[in-house]
């Protein structure tokens, strides 16, 4: 079977369930989420604790869930649930009870996971833009966007633990 199938040639791609315009915001978004993921793959070669690796591994999994139903585009499939969202935040909580309170603007530059986990925030802050765009067009699910949201938060704040590592 080989790789290309010349389908997209003329500017169109799939969303499982129709044809679209490769730059349809449905395809935007689940780009912005893939460069998510990717970046996610790559900050991983930088972890070697095992809790944040399996942290990682389920965000991934929740972003491919987010762009499967974003790909889907019905409202009545959604993929990410309130429980991601809580699990998230009790992620971020437990991280922020361990590290010094913030009192001035930092770089997430100390070490190469604290720069790519930065990396992973930057690339989340577009996601969400993006989706915020597709919501403006057809409605979301809230669950989504506010993981979308929470995770830039996640990402700064264990940038901050590697960034002291």
């Amino acid at each position: 079977m080989k790789i290309y199938t010349k389908k997209g040639d003329t500017g169109e791609t799939d969303l499982l369930r129709r044809r679209v315009k490769k730059n349809d915001l449905h395809i935007e978004v689940n780009g912005q989420l893939d460069e998510i993921m990717a970046t996610i793959l790559l900050t991983k070669q930088y972890i070697f604790e095992d809790d944040t690796i399996k942290a990682l591994d389920k965000i991934h999994h929740i972003l491919y869930q987010m762009a499967y139903e974003i790909a889907l585009d019905d409202p009545n499939q959604i993929k990410v649930f309130e429980d991601d969202v809580i699990w998230l935040e009790k992620q971020i909580d437990l991280l922020d009870e361990k590290l010094e309170p913030l009192t001035k603007f930092i770089q997430l530059d100390e070490t190469k996971s604290s720069a790519w986990l930065n990396m992973c925030r930057v690339k989340t802050r577009t996601a969400e833009r993006f989706m915020i765009d597709l919501d403006d067009v057809k409605k979301v699910n809230l669950f989504t966007l506010k993981f979308l949201n929470r995770l830039s938060d996640y990402f700064f704040t264990i940038g901050r633990k590697y960034n002291e590592s």
